[in-house]
């Protein structure tokens, strides 16, 4: 670690801004200024400090919290669960509007403090160094030494209040927080520090940094988004006291910033928990970090993984630029993440994040570090995109916006829910298929509904929750319009097995759910669907029916039973678009409809829940985007694995068993699209290989396309009678005629004539 060393020495003790911006940065910043709205913005709130402070909080003056702050997570409306909203000194509930104080919530509204606080001081040393003026560096000067004063007086304490625990901290009631707090708060100082007295100097550095870096090291929390903002907070601090020790423990140290990039990036990219909440949460002090390291002169070739966490989104990202809420994750907006966008194609050059950061001119943070132009480039088509060691599949086709994702992968720590196999979905610009995501931690709801397994679009065995477990991935299917997978879940249920396939293609989404219990005994097989709108279908829902009161169950509103021996088809509407569910009947079934509960628990969502009980069962769904109407008339299972989907003049024919699939769809009676894999030969289609492949025919059956991953071997021989082109992945290829037939990628094609 001599180079550390060597970076030490070097820092003189009362140094130039350096460890987030350094001198050329600066330099850079100001010639933009006057083009740059947010710098204006920056200034602005400079001089409006404290005032504004004062005004939002409702307080007489400005001063810092005399106590230490409580878990973001506690301000809730103990009555309605719903988050609180602070209003000039109001803890407000957005349901009843009733004013609520006390702890913990008072001590929240100190953690919100403290954080505009540390803001304040970024700002304030920001706005100092872009103007010269002396006001603002004597502002940021205020709230250091305050902070000074108080921190080594402020008992260490937790979520819960309890004293001198190893989670807890003096700020901030954890030291995940306070570590999120210090980040700010020591890039502020960097930028005022050589306005201070050594004294000053002296005195924040041993009584905060050095004090809370003594806290942080204290609770090592290995693989998890905590331990990377403690990484960052004591590169940070390390850096600005000059702790070499410090610095070696945020980057090379056990759970430090190497280890990160090792352990909590999965192969794929997503962050280990499964929550892509969770995932932006971590890119901030992941990409500070680099930002340090780089001005500091310290290599970093682990920061490459970086890049796989910003790719990572872009392969899951539904149509509206949102993310399914898996686990504990509101509805992520990519566009709200913009600015890492722009800071990472400054990183790496990639034209896919242009888009993104083309939004984000609006963040300080683009300023600081982001990209200083952008090239035009080319929108690029989103195709299913498969995250195997993540668990998480997007369904897509080129046809329309109609998108299904699958999670199956790991739990995902302490954030993850009991949901193996759950499904979200898309169409017509709106969710469909709903997951509740995350309600605030103190909230009755997070732990009872959030995490259960009835809560989500998968089956529940015996009214029970699944246990942790990683699913498993069996196959996996993408074509231009068309994508199937089949997964496992694993243990989730000791003794039963759980097994999904999903055939997407522009028109619906075949769901075939396979549930056998190993110990020969019956069970109760709750397969779930939550959709967003309301239902408005034709089945009559007048039985009663009693369900647990326990795992969930007990947020399922107004239950209502059908008979469910006959196929049945039930529409779930949001305004003139929505869902049809089809599904096969089964003589044990019973079919239960009624609301639970979603993001918004003042927003019930409605569910349909196919009950059975038997040893073994499938169940066999239906999806159907709709605009104004029903297109499937009928959704039929003449076989075991074959399927009939008719409606409207169509026709479709679908076969599916593990490792082979086909789906014709037809028109009138013509043949339209073919998605063929693990078969060689069909009556349209002739070939040697098995491999995945999809066919089009032309309206007027003069053309065929042809689509497929590799090379095309051997005869391929596809009945087109009227085909006079053939094209293979958009280029066109040597075609020949015989009768009904047309023959591509034979090399002996001289005995037959030309397709024209």
């Amino acid at each position: 670690m001599a180079w550390i060393l060597l970076f030490l020495m070097t820092l003189p003790a009362a140094a130039e801004p350096r460890f987030l911006l350094n001198r050329a940065d600066v330099a850079r910043i100001k010639a933009q200024a006057s083009a740059q709205p947010v710098v204006q913005r920056l200034i602005q709130r400079a001089e409006n400090w404290p005032a504004a402070h004062v005004e939002n909080y409702g307080l007489k003056e400005w001063a810092l919290p005399a106590e230490g702050a409580g878990w973001s997570h506690a301000y809730v409306c103990p009555v309605h669960g719903a988050r609180l909203k602070q209003t000039r000194g109001q803890n407000l509930c957005p349901v009843d509007g009733k004013d609520y104080h006390g702890w913990p919530v008072d001590n929240v509204v100190y953690m919100q403090r403290n954080g505009d606080n540390a803001a304040a001081v970024r700002d304030l040393g920001l706005a100092y160094v872009l103007t010269g003026r002396a006001e603002f560096a004597a502002k940021a000067r205020r709230i250091v030494n305050a902070y000074t004063v108080l921190y080594p007086t402020l008992p260490i304490h937790d979520n819960n209040n309890k004293l001198n625990t190893q989670s807890g901290a003096r700020v901030m009631s954890q030291t995940l927080s306070e570590a999120s707090w210090l980040v700010p708060l020591v890039f502020g100082y960097d930028l005022v520090r050589d306005t201070m007295t050594a004294e000053e100097r002296i005195g924040f550095e041993r009584s905060v940094l050095k004090n809370a870096a003594v806290i942080l090291t204290g609770n090592n929390r290995g693989k998890s988004n905590w331990q990377s903002w403690h990484n960052c907070a004591l590169l940070a601090i390390g850096l600005t006291v000059g702790d070499q020790d410090l610095v070696r423990a945020a980057l090379d140290g056990p759970g430090g910033f190497k280890f990160q990039m090792r352990e909590s990036i999965t192969p794929d990219g997503p962050w280990f928990e499964g929550s892509w909440g969770y995932h932006f949460f971590s890119v901030e002090p992941l990409m500070l970090s680099i930002e340090m390291a780089k001005r500091a002169g310290l290599a970093l070739p682990e920061a490459a993984a970086f890049r796989k966490m910003l790719d990572a989104p872009l392969r899951a990202v539904f149509p509206d630029g949102t993310l399914p809420n898996f686990n504990d994750s509101g509805l992520v907006k990519l566009a709200a993440y913009a600015k890492h966008y722009s800071i990472g194609y400054r990183m790496f050059g990639d034209s896919r994040y242009v888009p993104l950061a083309r939004q984000a001119s609006s963040d300080l943070e683009t300023v600081l570090w982001g990209a200083d132009a952008l090239p035009e480039v080319a929108p690029v088509a989103a195709v299913s995109d498969l995250m195997p060691d993540a668990g998480l599949a997007t369904l897509r086709v080129r046809e329309n916006d109609h998108v299904i994702a699958v999670k199956f992968g790991p739990h995902g720590g302490g954030h993850g829910h009991f949901d193996k196999l759950t499904i979200n979905s898309y169409w017509n610009g709106a969710q469909q298929a709903a997951d509740p995501g995350t309600q605030a931690y103190a909230a009755p709801t997070h732990a009872t509904w959030d995490k259960m397994t009835i809560a989500h679009n998968t089956v529940s065995v015996d009214e029970k929750p699944q246990a942790a477990a990683t699913g498993k991935l069996l196959e996996w299917i993408a074509l231009p319009s068309a994508a199937a997978i089949r997964v496992s879940a694993g243990d989730a249920y000791p003794g039963v097995e759980l097994e999904r396939t999903l055939v997407h293609t522009p028109w619906y989404t075949l769901d075939l759910f396979d549930v056998k219990a190993a110990d020969g005994k019956q069970h109760h097989f709750d397969w779930m669907y939550h959709n967003y709108g309301q239902i408005f279908g034709d089945l009559r829902w007048d039985q009663a029916i009693g369900l647990s009161r326990l795992n969930g169950y007990q947020h399922l509103s107004h239950p209502a039973a059908n008979r469910g021996d006959a196929d049945w088809s039930e529409i779930i509407r949001q305004q003139q678009l929505g869902t049809v569910v089809h599904m096969i009947g089964s003589p044990e079934s019973i079919v239960i409809a009624g609301t639970g509960l979603g993001p918004d628990l003042q927003v019930p969502v409605p569910f349909l829940m196919a009950r059975r009980q038997a040893v073994s069962t499938r169940f066999s769904a239906l999806y159907e985007p709709m605009t104004q109407g029903g297109y499937v008339l009928q959704f039929s299972s003449p076989a075991p694995n074959e399927f009939l989907v008719n409606g409207a003049g169509m026709n479709d024919r679908i076969h599916v068993e593990p490792g082979r699939f086909s789906v014709l769809h037809q028109v009138f009676g013509k043949p339209v699209q073919l998605f063929l894999s693990g078969i060689a030969e069909t009556e349209l289609l002739k070939r040697s290989q098995t491999t995945p492949i999809q066919v089009d025919w032309s309206a007027d059956g003069a053309t065929v396309d042809l689509f497929m991953e590799g090379t095309l071997e051997g005869a391929v021989r596809i009945t087109a009678p009227a085909a006079k082109l053939i094209r293979l992945n958009g280029k066109k290829i040597e075609c020949r005629a015989n009768g009904p037939y047309r023959w591509a990628s034979l090399p002996n094609l001289g005995n037959l004539e030309p397709c024209q």
